[in-house]
């Protein structure tokens, strides 16, 4: 097994655990350059429209740890039809929403460990207010999903972490 211990490259610190959460910032940071984004793209910590044409929504894919209580988790970015988008933000401080029908999106954040992800279809659960949706892989023979499925050791997840980290 490896070892869990790490250095952070932010605070220069020593840690003995292993973080369970990765993420990006922001969806397909593509779509302008820039000096234009602030023209072009509305963004939260959740949301994302760019141009008014393109909708994105920030949530979780979480893989268990097996013989752990905790999952790996990327936080990661989903394509939403428009009005997929408008119905999740009109329901966005709901609190039953936890209850709506899960949403089609296609992933939009690159997952290193998982070699090509980007527009992987998703199905989109949200969850009760105050936490981002559940994002699963909906194309089964993808490594992802079956890890998503399935768990990984806890060998895998330091070892997984550990490539994330450098």
């Amino acid at each position: 097994m490896c070892s869990a211990s790490w250095k952070c490259r932010h605070c220069g610190e020593a840690h003995d655990d292993m973080p369970l959460c990765f993420g990006i910032d922001a969806p397909w940071r593509a779509f302008a350059a820039d000096d234009e984004f602030e023209r072009r793209v509305f963004l939260n910590k959740d949301q994302c429209v760019v141009d008014d044409r393109h909708f994105f929504i920030r949530g979780h894919i979480r893989i268990p740890i097996l013989k752990k209580q905790d999952y790996l988790e990327f936080s990661v970015w989903s394509s939403l039809s428009e009005d997929s988008f408008c119905h999740m933000s009109d329901r966005w401080d709901a609190l039953d929403r936890a209850d709506d029908t899960p949403y089609f999106g296609w992933l939009c954040s690159p997952i290193r460990s998982y070699g090509s992800v980007i527009e992987l279809p998703l199905s989109v659960q949200c969850r009760e207010p105050g936490l981002v949706p559940i994002f699963t892989v909906t194309q089964k023979d993808h490594p992802l999903a079956i890890d998503q499925s399935n768990g990984i050791t806890i060998a895998q997840w330091h070892k997984m972490a550990l490539s994330l980290l450098h």
